[in-house]
């Protein structure tokens, strides 16, 4: 605080302003009416390129206003044509200043090209990631009022870039926060020697922190070789395939000059053996040094889970992971591997595929944790400053409650704030705005949520039952599973879902127990007669409004418009049919409001069974019978007010194969 106090405009006793050219030196002395400029930097080249860069410092206000508090470099293109290399010479500058002295969020572009704010807006639209550039001309930089003109366009640039709403995992530091704790342990263990894993929901940030990890050791000249296994050319390739893979992989990230052949030397019989030898000659035809393996969606290659069906019902993963195993066993300071993906148990099961597993026991489980309020606070005020949005940290108390610590919702929530926030900024985030912008993202966050989640009930249904279980209040259900199943409880913990407290356990993360309590409403347990009752009636009357549009849209689709009609009446009771004789065909087959009853749709589909045969895909008989059981038992006037267990337990499914049907054909 004490800086900014004493920051004050003009120039440091040692910036050399003579060795600019005229017209730059006016732009320097205009600056340093509002700046503090420190370094005259130097001329460097880029390609074919001449720039010139000089470093300043805000004054208290700039400072406050932009939370911007050490040196902003500030590049001088004279191009009367803008260039796009521009933009890369900032990095260029970046590594030949010390790592904490410049300012790497924002940097200020000043070029002689009259279009350089359109062409800079142009770039950056495709690189969300990139810092903000602030782009002016020479010409307005030599104007009397060139700091105004400077304060209004980082205004524009700041305060209309919305930096929270970023959906693809983050590749570069400028705005990735809160997991320095978390990179730093997985380096240490890479660096000692040992196997590593990182497990999570989708959406939970695991890529962007693989892309951390592969900044952080890359730095440190240390090699990297990472794997999507989701991609069809990693998980379509056999085990001795892959090993191969991981050769030319291997050979050109290490930088290797030396000669591999590995055409004819990888079948099955051969492929480990080979693989030990390649391996190790390209260790040492470079200085030698460990590099880290990592395995991302590690679930597309194992059993089960395997998007091929080799890794999934084969022994590819077995064959693998032995020859993996068995290389380091022999060989412990050439490699590490990381594995990185959803659900842990291809190295928690002890065997597979009825082998034993061959990473057993051998990597620790670790999942990415949630955001303490305390990170929370650091990435939505730092963010939120920039885009002029104050946040105080009961604010970051609220939003890590509301939202389990997950930093991706809590972006995505701060993105709507942004939207609803007045666009006079700076702007303090109040519990008015923050209660609005909550309600709004609460109708859009059920996708997000659905993403998250849907990984468990495709690929282990019994974490998301025991999630439905917890959601519709069975406790006794939940408990009993969570008693029995440890792994799986410490699995829904590990992902941030649920914790337990003092009185048992609890969703982190409402909304998710609000998204799987409407979900599954209909597979409650422990009903009362009246429940069940209601729930039949209620699930019949929404059946009959979804009937009512697909026999008509069937009947239109199949016959044309008055073919349908004439079909309808020709289905009723010969005493009715006078009365709807004169609907038209969208009357009588109107969803909310049309006159005929759920008896008459079912002699309708029974009667024009050739229109409805392909829609159903259930056998006729079958299929009136359902309906016939629906009718009589979810009337609203029906006599009957119980309905026996098995019975009850009957008509779900009766209900939840019609639904899905009606659901899939709209």
């Amino acid at each position: 605080m004490l800086d900014k106090a004493i920051t004050n405009p003009g120039f440091h006793k040692q910036f050399v302003l003579d060795r600019f050219n005229a017209e730059e030196r006016k732009i320097l002395v205009s600056l340093s009416r509002e700046w503090y400029l420190t370094s005259s930097g130097k001329e460097l080249q880029i390609a074919q390129s001449t720039y010139n860069y000089f470093l300043m410092k805000p004054t208290h206000k700039t400072s406050e206003m932009f939370n911007i508090e050490r040196e902003v470099v500030c590049v001088l293109s004279g191009y009367e044509n803008f260039e796009p290399r521009s933009l890369d010479f900032f990095e260029q500058v970046y590594r030949r200043l010390p790592k904490m002295r410049a300012e790497t969020v924002c940097g200020i572009l000043i070029s002689r090209a009259e279009d350089v704010e359109e062409k800079v807006e142009g770039l950056l639209k495709a690189d969300p990631e990139h810092q903000i550039i602030i782009p002016v001309t020479y010409k307005e930089m030599s104007d009397q009022n060139a700091t105004r003109v400077l304060e209004n366009r980082f205004r524009k640039h700041f305060y209309s870039r919305d930096l929270f709403s970023f959906l693809s995992p983050l590749k570069k530091d400028t705005y990735f926060f809160g997991r320095s704790n978390l990179i730093s342990e997985i380096v240490s263990r890479y660096q000692s020697g040992e196997h590593t894993s990182l497990f999570g929901l989708r959406k939970s940030g695991k890529t962007s922190i693989v892309y951390a990890i592969q900044r952080r050791l890359e730095s440190n000249n240390d090699c990297v070789v990472s794997l999507d296994c989701e991609s069809p050319s990693i998980h379509g390739l056999r085990w001795n395939e892959l090993l191969e893979r991981l050769v030319r992989l291997y050979h050109k990230t290490k930088g290797s000059k030396i000669k591999i052949d590995t055409i004819g030397r990888y079948c099955t019989k051969f492929a480990a053996d080979s693989f030990e030898e390649d391996i190790q000659k390209i260790y040492r035809s470079k200085k030698p040094s460990s590099t880290l393996f990592i395995f991302d969606e590690i679930e597309r290659v194992s059993p089960k889970t395997g998007s091929s069906s080799h890794w999934r019902e084969d022994n590819d993963f077995i064959f693998f992971w032995q020859t993996m195993r068995g290389f380091y066993q022999k060989h412990p300071h050439v490699l590490c591997y990381m594995l990185v993906g959803t659900n842990p148990s291809c190295i928690e099961s002890p065997t597979l595929l009825g082998h034993d597993n061959p990473i057993y026991a051998s990597i620790p489980s670790q999942y990415v944790p949630p955001f303490t309020p305390e990170q929370v606070f650091q990435m939505v005020t730092r963010l939120g400053d920039y885009m002029g949005l104050k946040f105080d940290s009961l604010m970051a108390a609220k939003l890590t409650e509301d939202y389990g610590g997950h930093p991706f919702l809590i972006r995505q929530a701060c993105s709507q704030i942004n939207k609803l926030s007045k666009s006079e900024r700076p702007t303090t985030i109040d519990k008015a705005i923050y209660s609005q912008a909550k309600n709004e993202f609460r109708k859009i966050s059920r996708d997000y949520l659905e993403m998250m989640i849907q990984v468990l009930s495709e690929w282990y249904p019994d974490e998301y039952e025991m999630l439905c279980f917890l959601a519709q209040d069975d406790l006794e259900t939940f408990n009993e599973f969570a008693n029995e199943n440890i792994s799986q409880t410490l699995h829904l913990e590990g992902y941030g879902l649920i914790q337990k407290g003092a009185s048992g356990y609890f969703f982190n993360l409402e909304e998710v127990s609000e998204l799987l309590k409407n979900k599954h409403k209909h597979e409650k347990i422990h009903l009362s007669d009246e429940e069940k009752v209601q729930e039949v009636s209620l699930r019949r009357n929404r059946l009959e409004k979804g009937l009512r549009v697909l026999v008509r849209n069937s009947l239109k689709i199949s016959m044309g418009a008055k073919k349908a009609k004439d079909a309808i009446i020709a289905s009723i009771p010969e005493g009715r049919r006078v009365h709807l004789q004169n609907y038209s065909l969208s009357e009588l087959l109107e969803k909310d409001s049309s006159p005929m009853f759920f008896l008459e749709l079912i002699n309708i589909i029974k009667r024009e069974w050739d229109s409805f045969s392909n829609v159903f895909e259930i056998e006729k008989n079958k299929l009136i019978m359902m309906l016939e059981e629906i009718n009589l038992t979810g009337r609203p006037d029906a006599h009957a007010k119980t309905i026996s267990p098995d019975d009850f337990q009957q008509l779900r499914l009766y209900f939840k194969k019609l639904e899905n049907v009606i659901e899939d054909w709209s």
